[in-house]
């Protein structure tokens, strides 16, 4: 099971995941699964993922090799 989470405080945000991907008797896996695009003094974006991990790779690779330019 995976778990994220974003929180919304007065202060800030705070966004957390864990990094487990499958766990074995021998063998325990790991992945990241919180990534922090940001813009910096402007914005940022925060990608938690769960679920199907190749979905989760290719949209992270699509975020870095994409460049998004300002209108």
């Amino acid at each position: 099971m995976t778990y994220c989470i974003g929180v919304r405080l007065d202060e800030g945000m705070i966004f957390a995941s864990d990094s487990r991907t499958n766990a074995g008797v021998d063998q325990i896996s790991t992945y990241r699964k919180m990534m922090v695009y940001e813009k910096p003094g402007d914005r940022f974006m925060v990608m938690l993922s769960a679920g199907n991990l190749s979905i989760s790779q290719s949209v992270r690779e699509i975020l870095q090799v994409t460049t998004l330019h300002d209108e």
